[in-house]
């Protein structure tokens, strides 16, 4: 706790000093144009338009700015005559000429300036933002969620089981670009929504509270260097602009998916409040089969028995989240937002697993069933405060974020396992209870400068720390002859996890001509510290490593552009990784933990080109990813039959790849847009050892792909329709391969009660198609499977938005904005 406190210390001072030292060398201008932006007829600022500053003489620009949150401008300029032009999207351009400035008359107030709107260029906007699903530029990719009629009440995994170059498989396990070492942000920073166990937690986040997702390959050192294969940021609804308005939603469908949502936010001149609540109802039905064969030695000459697994499972309940805050502008240089957020699900989660055993040797068979009946509760917290401090030089900025979040979750599962020869011949051999019992807690405080030079060039200072712990306390307990249930200590066990990393990183980057670059440095110092409380067992480690980016874009025309880059990543155990005990939930197939795992490192490259023409957009990039102490999770099968999968640093992994993006208007009512990521991975053959345990493992070179083709189309003051293809190729790992996955999602949606309300109807895997098949072989058995998460799902949707049009895009109206590098 000392250590923590000198730290925290430590980033308040230089957050303290690095204000200070901005507003010391920060010295007003003697001459300046200043006005007042509002509304005809509402008397409410007008935020974000450009002011532009003209010579009276030639007609050149001389200057600029942008109003702030409160309609206000304030644009130094040199003594001379100007004329003024006022715009913004939607609005009708005003035009103020003889304007002097003199030192007789150094400040010239324009007053209030009533902005009307235009409402024909208003209506073009609409039908143009419409057609946009995703925005492609080099750094990152958007995508706007509303546009897709697949996404509709359905989750968070949903919508990134649905995004180009990113699958999610069947234990909800997400990868990007055929890696799952991806880090998954909320509006940019870890948060309470990705929860304990990330996979349950984005199943239980509504689509509905989704604005938009950025997927960036390539990170910046302004980002935490965590993830592998990069970033995906979920951002979240959040508006601001002026009186009340928002969106609510209802939803229904089958197999159960029943909620709604509201998105809120009121502002009036120097405060906005935000809202969003999120309540659902579901119930996923999955399952599938595997046929595993075991043999005597590892040159599986002789069968010795032969399984058939049968797997089902009904899982959901109730779930839901909040979030509300206020933004509050002190003046026009200085903000302040807290929010707090609370996401709450209450779940019954049935699964039966039947085992059908036969022993070729002797002809015996056997079947044996085995049914848990769990409940779970997840419960997350989280507190945020930023500070935001602009200043009249366009670009300059501070601010100060602080973070803490609590989240809690409990499973409780009775188990119950019989035996018999058939399926009616059954007698219990196995009454088992396990209870878990997580807690994290995190805190994060962080602090970012922004300081412009010249006429391009920006440096950034950043530190970031943050303190993580996690404990789980899992008891299993077992009926005994006398019908009283005791400990077995053989799997109960208790588990501490604390991580801390502090982290301080660099970036300047410029524009010249038709090139702009950018590098960066940022330094990761970390602890991280696991006890097994169990056996008194206590690892420690201890590194500090730099990671550096570099960004090059040449501009070859305004609608072209290339651009390289390169990032050093790392992917750090987590708690589950590291935990060496395991669920119980099926009594021949064990998850284990290793608390000897490393962290893994990446070098990234990417050569990238983008193509933006008024009806389409064009993306082709290469890629070549190099991992040191890659992680792979290996499988072993004893001679019960039992089989253990537990994570290893391997060896080390290649990957390289092209992906290309394409979005095409080939008519008014007809879009399509697509994606094809073809990579080739190389895992050379080696071994593990792990205890008295040798494991083999043989060399993996996987060529595949993945694809998405969306099309859309538009009927006129009928509806909208949509229907998107997705493909997977088969790929090979280190003990088998996967198997191809095609599936198909259709939508359509009208607009009704004169624009503000959609209808929106969907089928989600319209042929029941998108089931995981596998084949996986080790020393001394072979598998092959065969698993879906849920089957083909129905939704029907209503949304009203209240004092609002469709969503169109607003320079500056986003809360967060991140980039991945080389933005200029």
């Amino acid at each position: 706790m000392k250590l923590k406190s000198k730290l925290f210390v430590v980033l308040l001072s230089a957050f303290i000093i690095t204000y200070g030292q901005a507003n010391k060398n920060y010295a007003a201008p003697n001459y300046s144009i200043k006005g007042k932006l509002i509304k005809s007829g509402t008397h409410l600022p007008v935020e974000f338009a450009t002011v532009s500053i003209f010579s009276e003489s030639d007609s050149t620009l001389s200057t600029g700015g942008l109003t702030d949150a409160t309609g206000i401008f304030n644009v130094p300029v040199k003594p001379g005559s100007y004329y003024i032009r006022i715009q913004f999207m939607g609005f009708k351009d005003v035009m103020i000429s003889n304007v002097v400035i003199s030192k007789a008359n150094p400040i010239y107030e324009t007053g209030n300036i009533q902005f009307q709107e235009n409402e024909t260029l208003l209506e073009e906007v609409v039908i143009q933002a419409e057609r946009t699903q995703m925005e492609m530029t080099l750094d990152k990719k958007v995508f706007n969620i509303g546009k897709d009629l697949s996404n509709l009440g359905g989750s968070a995994t949903d919508i990134l089981d649905n995004l180009p170059s990113v699958q999610v498989d069947v234990e909800g396990n997400v990868s990007l670009r055929g890696s799952e070492n991806v880090r998954i942000l909320i509006d940019g920073k870890p948060s309470g929504l990705v929860g304990l166990s990330s996979n349950d937690a984005l199943r239980q986040l509504n689509s509905n509270l989704v604005e938009s997702v950025e997927v960036i390959t390539n990170p910046s050192a302004r980002y935490d260097a965590e993830g592998l294969a990069g970033i995906i940021n979920i951002i979240l609804k959040k508006d601001k602009k002026n009186g009340v308005n928002g969106s609510f939603q209802v939803n229904t469908g089958l197999p159960d998916n029943h909620g709604g949502s509201i998105n809120l936010n009121f502002r009036r001149n120097w405060i906005n409040f935000f809202t969003n609540f999120g309540i659902n109802y579901r119930r996923n039905n999955g399952g599938g089969s595997s046929d595993q064969t075991f043999f005597d030695s590892p040159e599986k000459t002789t069968a010795v028995l032969q399984t058939i697994r049968d797997r089902s499972h009904d899982r959901g309940g109730l779930s839901y989240s909040s979030r509300f805050g206020s933004d509050i502008y002190l003046n026009e240089f200085n903000s302040i937002t807290l929010s707090f957020l609370y996401r709450f699900s209450d779940e019954n989660n049935e699964t039966r697993l039947i085992y059908d055993d036969f022993y070729p040797q002797s002809g015996a068979d056997s079947i044996s069933f085995r049914n848990d009946d769990e409940g779970e509760g997840d419960e997350n917290l989280e507190y945020a405060l930023n500070y935001t401090r602009n200043f009249e030089r366009k670009g300059q900025k501070l601010t100060f974020d602080f973070q803490y979040q609590n989240n809690n979750e409990q499973e409780s599962s009775d188990l119950i396992e019989t035996i018999g020869a058939s399926a009616a011949d059954q007698s219990p051999i196995l009454f088992q209870k396990a209870n878990t019992d997580e807690i994290e807690e995190r805190y994060m405080i962080q602090s970012d400068y922004i300081h412009p030079f010249g006429k391009n060039g920006k440096m950034e200072l950043g530190t970031r720390y943050t303190d993580r712990l996690v404990g789980n306390n899992y008891l299993v307990t077992e009926r005994n002859e006398a019908g009283i249930y005791e400990v077995d200590s053989s799997f109960s066990n208790e588990f501490e996890y604390e991580e801390d990393v502090l982290a301080v990183y660099g970036i300047v980057g410029n524009k010249i001509n038709k090139v702009s670059w950018q590098l960066g440095l940022r330094f990761e110092q970390t602890r991280l510290i696991t006890f097994q409380k169990t056996d008194d067992n206590r690892n420690v480690q201890n590194y500090g490593n730099f990671f550096p980016s570099a960004f090059l874009t040449y501009q070859m025309t305004e609608s072209q552009a290339v651009q390289a880059s390169y990032s050093r990543r790392i992917s750090r155990p987590r708690g589950r990784s590291l935990n060496p005990f395991t669920s119980i939930s099926d009594s021949r197939n064990f998850w284990l933990g290793n608390p000897t795992l490393q962290p893994e490192f990446t070098d990234s490259y990417e050569l990238g080109y983008l193509l933006n023409t008024q009806s389409s957009s064009f993306y082709t990039g290469i890629y070549y990813r190099h991992t040191e102490g890659g992680v792979q999770r290996l499988r072993n099968t004893n001679e019960e039959g039992v089989t253990f999968t537990r994570p290893y640093n391997v060896s080390t992994e290649d990957a390289y790849g092209v992906e290309v993006n394409i979005s095409k208007d080939f008519a008014d009512w007809y879009r399509v847009s697509g994606n094809v990521n073809f990579y080739r991975s190389i895992v050379p053959s080696g071994s593990v050892i792990f205890g008295e345990e040798i494991l083999t493992f043989n060399g993996a070179e996987a060529t595949t792909l993945t694809s998405r083709v969306s099309n859309n189309f538009k009927f006129k003051k009928l509806f909208d329709a949509q229907i998107n293809v997705n493909y997977r190729a088969p790929r090979n790992t280190v003990q088998g391969r996967t198997l191809s996955i095609t599936s198909v999602d259709i939508g359509m949606s009208r607009d009704v009660l004169k624009g503000n309300g959609t209808l929106a109807f969907n089928v989600s895997d319209l042929f029941n198609s998108r089931k995981y098949r596998s084949e996986i072989s080790n020393e001394r058995s072979f598998q092959i499977s065969e698993f879906q998460r849920r089957t083909t799902t129905a939704t029907l949707s209503f949304t009203y938005r209240l004092n609002q049009k469709k969503q169109r895009s607003r320079d500056g109206e986003r809360e967060y904005s991140g980039d991945g590098g080389g933005d200029f």
